[in-house]
């Protein structure tokens, strides 16, 4: 196997110190149009270092993190272009057609590419048949060539130790420049140590978590997967997972379904095609999809009569407390006005005060609604001052209206509706089937209700939890993926919900492994989410984050200097920066290509469609 590329060689020209990384390393290139579009942030490239003996050279293996092409005739820093701006212009005329000029042989001086890199830590021993790759035993001699990898042993490295035979390993993509080096992750090391997905909006986190569920129940070995999806934006991506691994859609609460869909599945009426067009209309996809929407009927028709959304009905209780706690946050938010704040505490101290300690009951949440003045969406008359008062102001009284009393109503209103056997499922069953090892499973969580949708993710959580570690045990895997993680951890919980969402992914960060239990986190705002939990992340998808303070979180949590941050500016829609302490061969960032979930949900519907 050749190890070095032959057509270029550069020469490393300075090394100094780096807190982050060691060292940093500059490298130049001659200059050839062909070598600046071929060469890219994250390539790795072998120097001799100062191990190399009389016996045998030995290569400290750099990973490149900044490529530019440089003309020296314009001079090296932006001060140069402040001369008479007659030369300047003159100058970079003449300077341009050295880079057409030049195709594939270099023949100016005045033109360089210019890198930096920094070390893998790995030197490549080429007398060592046995194993070649090492760790680093010296770092790299200034002034020696530089060799660009092949793609052969460009793979070689960036999976290092992974054993495709012995291990349970999945492809996770492809090299950014490279799409013949393909990068496998370890499928045990990505769920029991724990993974992030962090990107702004657009860089496809969503599609990127489709491939990794698409992947990780397409193993030999049973995985259950629970999905929690505040944006009810995983049905479309995963419609293939639903009906081929065990699927199921959990509501949490009938509301979170539109009326002919929930009608359908509970027995109460028996019109199939209204329902399926229902939902149809109604099923979020991504761009790349919407034009195949009508192909997702057949997909919705067997999801409904097969049984695939089930409607989980609260067990546990809470106390007027507890409800307050997670609503009224919501009720003084934003709000400004000492004298209005202090006028809504009058009014939950009046309504609400002596029955902090009861339970929330239907019977209760309709007392509470009359004493606030509202009845069938109209006010009341009513004898609490501090209500009559609230109830003059327009902005006070819409508070308590839309956000207050529309809670309660909701209470109310689910004690009334009577769900069939059929449509239910309980925790108990769910516990029952992640602990199956027979086959893998997907659940995907949703709800109308955001924190009903933490509150099932903690008990959930610490169901699971607590039961296999009664029984010590350990399989099968099952990963716990948050969507919209800064909704599940922030650091500063606003209300109940999230402070109890947040301690069982604490919990499960820190003691899930032990028991075969993992997480997954997407998000585009790491600056919000809790940096001890963060910390606990052992693998980290990270794409382009606009914001400093958001690429600072994440560094810090995984030691990345900015300069390992400056190619995420140049991904595009699906690449993604992969560093792992454990999954991957090496413990170095690599740009990757994830496969387009569109194009695996776009085969399933004609594949499906055919057998129709």
């Amino acid at each position: 196997m050749e190890s070095f590329r032959k057509d270029a060689v550069g020469r490393l020209l300075w090394a100094e110190a780096d807190p982050n990384t060691r060292f940093k390393y500059t490298i130049w290139f001659d200059y050839t149009r062909k070598l600046v579009n071929e060469l890219r942030e994250g390539d790795l490239v072998a120097v001799p270092n100062f191990a190399t003996d009389l016996n045998a050279i030995r290569y400290s293996i750099l990973q490149l993190v900044t490529v530019m092409p440089m003309h020296y005739a314009l001079g090296t820093d932006i001060k140069d272009l402040k001369g008479y701006p007659g030369f300047v212009m003159q100058a970079a005329k003449s300077a341009s057609a050295d880079w057409t000029e030049q195709e594939t042989e270099p023949y100016e001086d005045t033109t360089k590419i210019i890198c930096e890199a920094v070390p893998t830590n790995l030197e490549y021993d080429e007398n060592n048949s046995g194993e070649p790759i090492q760790p680093e035993s010296a770092m790299a001699m200034v002034g020696k060539d530089v060799y660009l990898l092949t793609s052969e042993m460009t793979e070689k490295i960036f999976n290092r130790g992974i054993n495709k035979d012995a291990e349970n390993i999945i492809e996770i993509g492809s090299l950014i420049r490279d799409r013949n080096v393909k990068i496998y992750v370890r499928v045990e090391d990505l769920i029991k140590t724990h993974f992030g997905v962090f990107g702004f909006t657009g860089v496809g986190k969503s599609n990127l978590i489709s491939t990794l569920v698409s992947n990780l129940l397409s193993t030999d070995e049973p995985i259950k997967i629970v999905l929690f999806d505040l944006m009810d934006e995983y049905t479309g991506l995963l419609a293939d997972q639903l009906l081929t691994h065990n699927g199921k859609i959990i509501c949490l609460g009938e509301k979170t379904l539109m009326k002919p869909v929930f009608d359908y599945i509970n027995g109460s009426s028996d019109d199939l095609d209204f329902a399926v067009n229902t939902f149809l209309k109604n099923i979020l996809l991504p761009k790349g999809l919407k034009g195949e929407k009508i192909k997702f009927k057949p997909l919705i028709q067997k999801i409904l009569q097969n049984g695939v959304i089930k409607i989980f009905e609260e067990a546990f209780t809470r106390t007027v407390e507890d409800f307050l706690k997670e609503v009224w946050p919501n009720v003084e938010n934003g709000l400004r006005s000492p004298i209005k704040i202090e006028k809504l505490k009058k009014v939950k101290d009046d309504v609400f005060g002596e029955y902090l300690d009861e339970e929330l009951t239907p019977q209760l949440a309709r007392e509470f609604i009359d004493k606030l003045g509202f009845q069938n969406g109209e006010l009341r008359v009513q004898d609490i001052t501090s209500v009559t008062d609230m109830l003059k102001e327009k902005d006070l009284k819409d508070r308590i209206q839309y956000i207050l009393v529309e809670r309660l109503e909701q209470i109310i209103e689910g004690s009334q509706i009577q769900i069939s056997e059929n449509a239910k499922i309980d925790i108990g069953e769910i516990i029952k089937d992640l602990n199956n090892e027979a086959k893998s499973s997907l659940y995907i969580v949703t709800s109308h209700d955001s924190h009903r949708i933490r509150h099932f993710a903690s008990e959930l959580g610490q169901r699971l939890f607590w039961n296999r570690r009664s029984r010590g045990s350990i399989s099968p895997l099952v990963l716990f993926i948050f969507d919209e993680a800064d909704q599940f951890i922030p650091a500063q919980p606003p209300s109940e919900s999230e402070k109890s969402s947040k301690g069982i992914i604490e919990t499960l960060t820190r003691r899930g492994r032990k028991f075969g239990i993992g997480v997954g986190i997407a998000t585009q705002r790491s600056a919000y989410l809790d940096t001890n939990i963060m910390g606990q992340l052992h693998t980290y998808f990270i794409s382009k984050l606009p914001r400093e303070y958001d690429r600072k979180v994440v560094g810090e949590a995984f030691s990345l200097s900015l300069d390992q941050f400056t190619q995420t500016f140049k991904f595009q829609k699906g690449q993604w920066l992969l560093v792992s302490h454990e999954a991957t061969g090496i413990d170095m960032p690599i740009p990757i290509q994830a496969p387009n979930a569109e194009d695996r949900i776009r085969h399933f519907l004609g594949v499906y469609g055919e057998q129709s």
